[in-house]
């Protein structure tokens, strides 16, 4: 062909053309080729350094690739974009190895920060840890007892905060545990240890610290679009927008991506009592029911950059916390007897489902455990009988535990299991103490749920 018939059939000039390279489209045909030309942000073609020099003109960046791999850019199908971009202000706990290094970190930050103000953490993982143990309240008092501190769980579904925070939140002995969390309590004398697992308990926390203002909020889209992209990924799932300040993120976002700070292309799930929230669980579906709420949005407002994304609702926890919900106890640990923690109950999660499904949502659902995602099942099969809706894509978030008896039933529901493998990267030593070998060999089944035909 030559350049007077125009490339592939059409007289364009692209925008950038890359050549000399070791491009893999990851196509299916196990093809490795040369080079790649661009145009209006979207790939022309792919081909040999000759075919893709054809789309050069005038104006074309031409760009000598010397060899350098090229693939398609990763999508990241659930992330926590905002959360990490504003843990990147920090102090850094994924590589600490004993609750006495965090204290250190923690006493280093105090000494740079005004008393009463708050030292915040994320990303311990108490297993990776020499006391194989969470830092206490009574721990992060020895390090910074006039601030207030708060360390996030590496599963996000915990908090550890030393006794100032506590007091500020009023939480104390007679504190009764929240419907769907769990105050962490001394066996002894029932006093709290500075333990919170899940929203509901973590909500007594969120509620006192104070909230990032809307540049904040940019910056940190600014910064995690800038690591994502280092990673190759450019398009991501935020799995939880939402909360007290559900229209502050998604303002951020709108910013961000005006100001072109946010580069990754990013689908955004919406937590469910962000949309339907009127005063209590009745009266926001009897409100949503009425289209009152949710300003009657539904998944897919937006466009490529920045497009409303799934209706996110939690039913478990995490092994990490012992709060996935499972049918036996997590006998693998004389410490770790508990069932996990029900977020929401199954009749509530049916009816809210059922309700998002029917005004056009598409359903993102946490489930981790083996009772959790029976309960998740449930709900999606009562959504789709109350009202059937062909390809409706809902999700399933994690399904750790799925069992095969559970395959058939997800296929016939269309459901799309959202496995996550760097799970077992960071926390599969931890499922081998919590539920044993046997147990956790039956955990994240990619290979048994792509041979039946799931789509994962």
């Amino acid at each position: 062909m030559t350049r007077e018939e125009g490339f592939m059939g059409f007289m364009v000039d692209a925008d950038a053309v890359l050549f000399n390279g070791n491009v893999i489209p990851l196509d299916g045909r196990n093809r490795r080729l040369q080079g790649i030309a661009v145009k209006d942000g979207r790939i022309l073609w792919v081909g040999t350094d000759e075919e893709v020099k054809q789309a050069a003109g005038k104006s074309t960046r031409l760009r000598d690739l010397k060899g350098m791999t090229v693939v398609p850019g990763f999508v990241e199908s659930h992330n926590h974009t905002l959360m990490f971009g504003l843990g990147l202000n920090s102090i850094d706990l994924t590589r600490a190895g004993s609750v006495e290094e965090i204290l250190d970190w923690v006493r280093e930050r105090a000494s740079k920060q005004k008393e009463g103000t708050w030292i915040t953490g994320v990303g311990y993982n108490q297993n990776e840890l020499r006391e194989k143990r969470h830092p206490g309240r009574h721990d992060l008092d020895r390090a910074a007892p006039n601030h207030l501190v708060c360390l996030r769980h590496t599963s996000a579904h915990g908090y550890a905060v030393n006794s100032l925070a506590l007091a500020k939140a009023g939480v104390t002995r007679g504190t009764p545990d929240p419907e769907g969390g769990k105050i962490g309590r001394d066996a002894a004398t029932g006093d709290p240890t500075g333990l919170l697992f899940e929203s509901p308990a973590m909500k007594l926390i969120d509620d006192i610290i104070p909230k990032p203002t809307l540049e904040e909020l940019v910056a940190a889209l600014g910064n995690a679009s800038r690591r994502f992209l280092s990673e190759g990924i450019t398009s991501a799932m935020d799995a939880s927008v939402g909360g007290n300040d559900i229209p502050l993120q998604i303002a951020a976002y709108q910013e961000a991506v005006e100001r072109g700070v946010l580069r990754v292309r990013h689908n955004l799930a919406v937590w469910s009592e962000a949309v339907f929230d009127y005063g209590g669980f009745e009266e926001s579906l009897r409100a949503a029911s009425a289209g009152l709420l949710g300003l009657g949005i539904r998944s897919g407002l937006g466009d490529e950059k920045l497009r409303i994304g799934p209706f996110k609702i939690i039913v478990d926890g995490a092994f990490s916390t012992v709060t996935a919900v499972t049918y036996q106890p997590y006998g693998a640990d004389p410490n770790d007897r508990g069932c996990g923690v029900l977020v929401v109950e199954p009749d509530k999660l049916a009816r809210l489902a059922t309700l998002a499904h029917r005004l056009g949502w598409q359903l993102s659902i946490h489930g981790i455990g083996d009772r959790a995602i029976d309960v998740c099942l449930d709900a999606f099969e009562t959504a789709q009988k109350s009202s059937p809706r062909k390809d409706s894509r809902h999700r399933l978030e994690h399904c750790t535990m799925s069992l095969p008896r559970m395959f058939d039933r997800i296929k016939r529901l269309g459901v799309i299991p959202v496995l996550q493998p760097g799970f077992i990267w960071e926390l599969g030593d931890n499922w081998f103490r919590q539920l044993g070998r046997e147990t956790c060999g039956k955990l994240k089944p990619f290979r048994a749920l792509l041979d039946s035909g799931i789509p994962v």
